[in-house]
């Protein structure tokens, strides 16, 4: 179960971007916290509590730091990357879709290929991503799908979750290419542990409930779908983690 702080503060945030300023602390509950009937003093003393790092006070309103500075910085790429496979094991089981996407500022790239994994793609997989074995009968294979994605990830840090199950299927296989991955990772998982402490669970599911975000019909357990809502939950944490003082993804 999510704590109701998180996603009262995750609603508080939407209320401001579609805002798109600063708005009186007062009003936010309103329009956030459906409490119309509540006297405002009192509005006050419920808002104040579930605000975390991603806003600042402005006189008697509320803003987002998103607004103040951006997510990477200047000089820095990320690559927010998932696979889909055909079970848990890296030794056993095969790739069956790769995505990505690099975002620097000001710039945003997408990578998705479906994968044929040389075997069929078992009935429980199938269910849980839509992806049998007819889709990827004319896929490439893995490696000449990597030999696509892996250009892409130069000089970034990775952007993970649950980065372990990712790179133990990506490693070896870009070694076998002559591809040895060194960047720096970021397991959002281990970034959940420290900006959303009560969560008992962090899997995606968990913090897609957590700050509410919107997933479209199909898109979860499909690289590309994972990868932007792995992204949009990474952001939501760098600024909960940073709380208004700008640093670099790898400081935080």
């Amino acid at each position: 179960m999510v704590p109701v702080e998180y996603r009262m503060a995750a609603r508080v945030a939407r209320a401001l971007r579609e805002a798109g300023e600063p708005r009186p602390a007062r009003e936010l509950a309103y329009r956030a916290l459906a409490m119309p009937s509540t006297a405002p003093a009192q509005l006050e003393r419920v808002i104040e509590p579930v605000l975390d790092g991603r806003f600042f006070r402005e006189e008697d309103a509320l803003g987002l730091w998103e607004w103040r500075y951006g997510f990477p910085q200047e000089g820095e790429a990320l690559v927010v990357l998932d696979l889909e496979t055909t079970g848990l094991s890296p030794s056993e089981n095969e790739i069956i879709e790769i995505a990505l996407m690099r975002v620097e500022p000001g710039r945003v790239e997408r990578f998705a290929r479906l994968v044929n994994p040389g075997s069929p793609i078992p009935p429980f997989i199938t269910r849980l991503t839509g992806i049998s074995s007819a889709d990827v009968a004319d896929a490439p294979d893995v490696y000449t799908a990597l030999e696509e994605a892996l250009p892409y990830l130069e000089g970034a840090v990775l952007v993970i979750q649950n980065a372990p199950f990712d790179l133990g299927f990506l490693r070896p296989r870009a070694c076998r290419l002559g591809v040895k991955i060194h960047n720096e990772v970021i397991d959002t998982v281990q970034w959940a542990r420290r900006a959303l402490p009560r969560m008992r669970r962090r899997g995606l599911d968990h913090l897609i409930r957590a700050f509410e975000v919107s997933i479209e019909t199909g898109a979860r357990h499909r690289a590309l779908g994972d990868v932007e809502a792995t992204w949009t939950v990474a952001r939501e944490m760098y600024y909960i983690l940073t709380a208004g003082e700008p640093r670099r993804v790898l400081e935080v």
